[in-house]
């Protein structure tokens, strides 16, 4: 089985969208003023708790952090003050330090409806039951619906001590008053955290004996249930809102400036500090990110009044620490930095520390790198007025197979359509030296988002299958509980849809040619909602070699409305680096005779935690972008003057996000992701 890593990149997609998708994701209550100030004069303070929140949220706060990931918990001393209290002292004893969830239930016999842990203690000798604390009484209150935390008991109703439980389903009848006198709700799941729960239901259960009679397990065949086969909580801690009000926060604030030359910018907890550094308007971006990733983001206008002023360069976007690359393989590298100065400051790459002749740009291209290249990577920036040396960047080569080598398996886009939009997802199967047929698994789920939190779904997706050029391949409305389809979304660690009788839509292919594809999708009557369209690479890896097919190429083209992001997450897999041509293009359609077409299309690539690894606004013809574009098979940008946006770059492992927003308006966007030999 693999690991369970798409679960993971959809939290991340869903937090992208975050003000459309929960009402206890960040949100901004109050816009930040405008600020006007004067060149070298005193920084300003603004306190951003004043600006951002978590809406409806008004009680105590924890956060369990699992082997899955972390989620977000309100209490809820209000209905169930006793179990409240109970919990905390529980919480502040770090007695949940090192337990598992130890059941996956299925409370009705069909789908499950429950995940509970607390109960049980994981150590160096094996599982151990937590040391209990005085029964609490029966407080029920509130409904045992989806997204809420309860306590366990017995049969007792007076008897719930340490052991808790997450409510996957609405077991609002099952876990009511007729259940028993019912079951104590004492807290629920905020923000998009019940993708965590939702990626624990979806595991196998295996009967480990009693009392693991239902255990959710990872990563496991057959065999002895190991420690590695578990779903711990490393802890459950108490939380607050913000940064600086305690030892955790729920909450955390980035700022970025527009124009450094202009005015600095610095956040210190939950305080932005705006610094005037020379004359001239800029724009300050605030964004409050929380926990799963989930964000919104403020602009604040700031004029300075005076000249501009003389500043050392500094360096604001560094290269990976570390790019592991396939040995026996000739791959393009390409490093960047990002940096600021007054004047404009200048660049010399170093490997070792010793300069590389003519490489005085903030990019450094190796084209066909072998192993001699091999070393530590910087740069340094620098002006009149000083000089910054970047993070180094080890580069290196190691023993792969063809299953290990860096490249392309998923693209996900989730987004919300207008009535009567439709939208094109591409894909090219091959690469160099490879043969055969290529197993493809292409889904747009609707009605199984709801599952994980999203209310505004696609009611009735469909989608088609297109060869490139040639006739449709294969078509779905309604994908019926297939069992190849749930056997493929399970091989792939895809999230399973609702139900055999949900009206998601999905494709498997397991014997494709290579070429050039198309999925258009929409929803059948046209009617609006969120949908996530997902392409992925089905080949397992025990079949993986040097001759099969890949995903060289995934794309996404839709009309991306004014003020709005398209947001396309992308998987690297294996265990070295692969190094992609990212393009945003608006203005470069327009030949193709593409209509209202964006104009200026901003570019950001996205890595864990919503953590900003590189960006472009336009991109200036450079003679690298267009070389790398004829070689990976990218039509030409005929304009080098051009508004769009690319990115060349070498990735590590992992889930990326490219996030597209216009400047100033919308209009249609091809957005691509190029495998780069």
């Amino acid at each position: 089985m693999r690991t369970r890593r798409v679960p993971l990149l959809l939290l991340a997609l869903l937090a992208a969208n975050a003000s459309r998708v929960a009402g206890s994701t960040p949100a901004m209550t109050s816009q930040p003023p405008a600020q006007s100030l004067n060149a070298g004069g005193s920084a300003v303070a603004i306190d951003l708790r004043n600006h951002f929140n978590l809406p409806g949220v008004t009680g105590p706060l924890v956060q369990f952090d699992t082997t899955l990931g972390r989620l977000n918990v309100e209490l809820r001393p209000d209905a169930a003050p006793k179990h409240v209290a109970n919990f905390l002292s529980y919480v502040a004893a770090r007695t949940y330090s090192n337990t598992m969830f130890h059941r996956s239930a299925a409370l009705d016999g069909s789908a499950v409806s429950i995940v509970q842990g607390g109960g049980y203690l994981l150590g160096a000798s094996g599982t151990s039951t937590v040391a209990k604390q005085t029964p609490v009484a029966l407080e029920y209150n509130l409904p045992n619906a989806r997204g809420t935390l309860a306590a366990a008991r017995t049969s007792d109703i007076n008897s719930a001590t340490s052991e808790w439980y997450f409510n996957v389903r609405d077991n609002s009848t099952t876990l009511g008053p007729t259940n028993g006198g019912g079951y104590t709700v004492f807290g629920r799941v905020i923000g998009n955290g019940m993708a965590v729960i939702d990626a624990i239901g979806a595991l196998p259960r295996v009967n480990a004996g009693s009392p693991f009679n239902e255990l959710p397990v990872r990563n496991f065949t057959s065999g002895e249930v190991g420690a590695a086969n578990l779903i711990l909580v490393n802890s459950v801690s108490a939380a607050s809102i913000y940064p600086g009000d305690g030892p955790l926060a729920i909450l955390s604030f980035t700022a970025t400036s527009s124009h450094p030359e202009v005015i600095s910018v610095a956040v210190n907890n939950s305080t932005l500090v705006l610094s005037p550094v020379g004359g001239g308007v800029a724009t300050v971006n605030v964004t409050a990110i929380d926990t799963n990733g989930a964000s919104v983001a403020a602009a604040v206008s700031v004029t300075v009044a005076g000249t501009n002023s003389a500043r050392a360069p500094a360096i604001s976007s560094q290269p990976p620490a570390l790019l592991r690359l396939a040995a026996g393989t000739t791959p393009t590298v390409a490093l960047s930095v990002a940096a600021t100065g007054t004047p404009t400051p200048a660049y010399q790459w170093r490997r070792n520390g010793v300069a590389i002749p003519g490489e005085t740009s903030p990019s450094l291209v190796l084209t066909r790198a072998t192993e001699a290249q091999a070393g530590a990577y910087t740069c340094v920036v620098s002006n009149s007025n000083g000089s910054v040396t970047s993070d180094s960047s080890t580069v290196s080569f190691i023993a792969a197979t063809a299953a290990e080598t860096g490249r392309l398996i998923n693209l996900s886009i989730l987004s919300i359509f207008a009535p009567g939009e439709q939208m094109t997802m591409g894909t090219v199967l091959g690469g160099a030296g490879t043969s055969g047929a290529k197993a493809i698994l292409a889904r747009v789920a609707g009605p199984s988002l709801a599952q994980l939190g999203v209310t505004e779904f696609m009611p009735d997706p469909q989608m088609s299958l297109v060869r490139a050029g040639g006739p449709v391949v294969a078509s779905n409305d309604n994908w019926g509980g297939e069992p190849a389809l749930a056997a493929a979304f399970s091989a792939v660690g895809a999230f399973p849809y609702a139900s055999a009788a949900s009206r998601d839509a999905a494709i498997y292919q397991p014997s494709l040619v290579t070429g050039g594809y198309t999925v258009e999708l929409g929803d059948r009557a046209g009617a609006p909602g969120f949908a996530i369209a997902e392409l992925y690479d089905s080949t397992p890896k025990t079949f993986f070699t040097s001759a099969t097919p890949r995903l060289v190429n995934v794309s996404v083209r839709r009309n991306i409305p004014e003020g709005s992001s398209l947001v396309a997450g992308f998987y690297i897999d294996g265990t070295t680096a692969r190094t992609v041509l990212i393009r945003a293009i608006g203005p470069g359609l327009a030949v193709f005779g593409v209509p209202e077409t964006m104009p200026d299309p901003g570019l950001k690539l996205l890595g864990a935690n919503s953590t900003v690894i590189a960006a472009n606004d336009n991109w200036g013809g450079g003679a690298q972008l267009t070389a790398t574009g004829a070689a990976v098979g990218a039509f030409a940008v005929a304009n080098p003057a051009s508004n769009d946006a690319m990115l060349l770059i070498t990735l590590p492992p992992g889930k990326y996000t490219a996030e597209v927003t216009g400047k100033g308006a919308g209009g249609a966007t091809l957005v691509e992701v190029y495998e780069v030999p």
